[in-house]
């Protein structure tokens, strides 16, 4: 009988395995490939191949990993990530980001000030989207105030790349005449992020981002708008005849406590001004501002709301009660329909959600940040947190997140926190270190 040879063995060309890899459906395949072989990681790690991938898998979203505050813990600088712990499932993913990446923001420039030469204070954590983190100081170039016009830098602390964006020119700048505080007073400008334009950053060599910078003025809002695409900065049309007020009747609550509250979703960033029903409203496809009236159920408090990212396109909101009549802590989800003509109508009652916790006492959690459909909640029920609490003593407290997909409440970690309502709290949205593309 003849013996037949084995045919040798032969390795798949690199563009075939390159075509294979590319088909694998989520992100933690790709992770399995690439503990493999050296080869498999070198290509899975490649921004080229992590761009068609993604382009390709649409729908594998980047994993919810933890929670950012822009307040640092004790002794640090920058802000401080919370990861999730197990038996979270993006846990391990969220240790890996937490030992990689430097949320201190060391490596940020710290030149001394031109005119004493002492070091400028330090930069503040003002937003963070998409992997990207946009931070501000006081500005020492500009003849305006500067908390009004500060430097601002976008930048990325995994791969730890930054970009410093041009001074906002000073026939913009003026325009912003006599502004209301934000963060407690600490700031008297708002920049935030425009969403990454997925489709735009595909075919292009260096990701692009949109920064949003506004002032409120007493009868306008000063809103200028900066494309990492053109390179510099331009006015958008402030809504006509609409004027601020720094105390609203019954209760004289501080106007900045109430517009430091801003909501994403769809397209659309909202401040909402839920005593009035009165929304200001940024469309950031046509770079426009309006203010609608958006009929709300009951009288909420802003902190007591948040405007989330709902199922087929809607506006979603999670909103509970000052008060818990029956001492029994439960969260209501409403979406808001709209007319013909694209008219909010009244919140409509989705759920009522129970919470674990007793309100016998107080109060023990307060809704912290919302991003992708997700709502964050900070719990504390040995000392429950007084309403419009601005403290930053530090404290130890526990994280649980709510997604509008199941509706059902998730612990997220426990953290050694500080900050008051004000500050920033971001759900934090991501890939390991392996399969981060840089964000800038």
């Amino acid at each position: 009988m003849a013996i037949v040879a084995a045919a040798p063995f032969r390795e798949a060309p690199d563009d075939v395995v390159d075509e294979i890899l590319l088909r694998l459906p989520c992100p933690s395949s790709l992770v399995r490939a690439a503990a493999a072989c050296a080869s498999f990681r070198l290509l899975v790690s490649s921004p080229r191949f992590l761009r068609r991938h993604r382009a390709l898998h649409p729908g594998a979203a980047a994993p919810f990993l933890g929670v950012f505050s822009s307040v640092p813990a004790p002794g640090d600088s920058g802000g401080a990530f919370h990861p999730s712990d197990p038996p979270h499932p993006a846990a391990a993913a969220a240790r890996d980001v937490a030992g990689a990446a430097d949320f201190s923001f060391a490596f940020l420039p710290a030149p001394p000030d031109a005119a004493t030469g002492a070091e400028r204070p330090g930069w503040l954590v003002r937003d963070y989207r998409d992997g990207r983190f946009l931070l501000d100081r006081a500005s020492s170039c500009s003849t305006f105030d500067s908390d009004i016009v500060t430097d601002l830098a976008v930048c990325d602390p995994l791969s730890r790349r930054y970009v410093l964006l041009p001074p906002i020119p000073e026939d913009l700048a003026a325009s912003a005449n006599n502004p209301l505080g934000v963060l407690g007073g600490r700031r008297w400008c708002e920049p935030f992020l425009a969403p990454a334009d997925a489709e735009g950053d595909k075919d292009e060599e260096e990701p692009s981002f949109v920064v949003i910078w506004t002032a409120r003025c007493p009868r306008k809002v000063v809103a200028l708008a900066f494309s990492s695409r053109e390179g510099q900065w331009r006015a958008l049309p402030s809504p006509d005849c609409f004027v601020w007020r720094r105390h609203r009747s019954p209760f004289s609550c501080p106007v900045h406590a109430v517009w430091n509250r801003r909501h994403y979703a769809h397209g659309r960033f909202y401040w909402a001004d839920c005593l009035t029903n009165r929304w200001l409203v940024l469309d950031i496809g046509a770079m426009e501002l309006s203010v609608q009236e958006v009929p709300a159920p009951a009288r909420f408090w802003e902190e007591n709301v948040a405007v989330v990212e709902g199922a087929n396109g809607e506006v979603g909101v999670f909103a509970h009660e000052f008060y818990h009549a029956d001492g029994n802590a439960s969260l209501n989800y409403y979406t808001i329909p709209r007319d013909a003509d694209g008219v909010a109508k009244s919140w409509r009652l989705e759920k009522t959600i129970p919470l674990p916790w007793s309100t016998a006492h107080g109060r023990p959690f307060c809704i912290r940040g919302a991003a992708n459909g997700c709502l964050v909640i900070e719990v504390n029920q040995d000392s429950p947190r007084p309403f419009m609490s601005s403290s930053h003593d530090s404290r130890d407290v526990e994280l649980f997140k709510i997604d509008v997909g199941r509706l059902e409440l998730e612990r997220v970690c426990r953290a050694r926190c500080s900050g008051g309502v004000s500050d920033g709290w971001w759900p934090y949205f991501g890939f390991p270190p392996l399969l981060s593309l840089p964000t800038v």
